[in-house]
């Protein structure tokens, strides 16, 4: 998406263009995630938003298999790009715990706030492109690769516990995807029945715990 530098020098015109395809994108999004890609039309995701019927085209000339992409896309481009970022970022000289703490919350924020295309992820496997799916995996793996590098630096240190770090760090990860997973699909109803901080807060209590010297 186009940020304030980005769009410093475009016409009224570009701008228009660039908010309607970012209000079909949200249309479709919406759409996909509520009713499924299969069931929603194309004449749907204009009507959803008052557009006049034709228009996606302009936006999106390969219709809605095209819109898919680009929505699935730019949740890797964008939320997944800013996680590694922000993991990069952290120093190994933060308490184990706030370090813990600080990966869950980057975790939760960016992808746990994006329930939409999370849902679109699990119910729509058959029209995801094999293509997407390896990008996809690749990030996951960087993620657990970068989530190592640190938690191999506290294990150096005699800090932690020197268990498999791959495991160690799956395990960390896996309760926080769990944790999504439930608020996805059961809401408040969820099998924790706790706010994000509060079960943030006792799986890194667990983990400290259990990688305890």
């Amino acid at each position: 998406m186009a940020g304030k530098k980005d769009t410093a020098n475009l016409t009224s015109r570009d701008l228009q263009a660039i908010e309607r395809r970012k209000q079909l994108l949200d249309s479709a999004k919406e759409l996909f995630a509520l009713r499924g890609y299969h069931a929603t039309t194309t004449r749907e995701i204009t009507k959803h938003i008052g557009m006049a019927d034709g228009l996606i085209y302009h936006y999106f000339p390969e219709g809605k298999k095209q819109i898919l992409d680009t929505i699935l896309q730019d949740f890797l481009d964008d939320r997944y790009k800013l996680v590694e970022s922000d993991i990069a970022s952290l120093k190994e000289t933060l308490p184990i715990q706030e370090l813990l703490l600080s990966l869950g919350s980057i975790f939760l924020n960016y992808i746990g706030n994006d329930k939409q295309v999370m849902l679109i992820l699990l119910k729509e496997k058959s029209v995801i492109s094999e293509e997407y799916t390896k990008s996809f995996n690749q990030h996951v793996n960087l993620i657990i690769e970068q989530t190592m590098r640190l938690i191999q630096v506290y294990v150096e240190r005699k800090e932690i516990r020197s268990f498999d770090i791959f495991m160690m760090v799956n395990q960390f990860w896996s309760a926080i995807y769990a944790y999504i997973l439930q608020e996805l699909f059961f809401e408040e109803n969820n099998l924790y029945q706790r706010d994000r901080q509060d079960y943030l807060q006792q799986i890194v209590e667990h983990t400290r715990l259990t990688w305890k010297m």
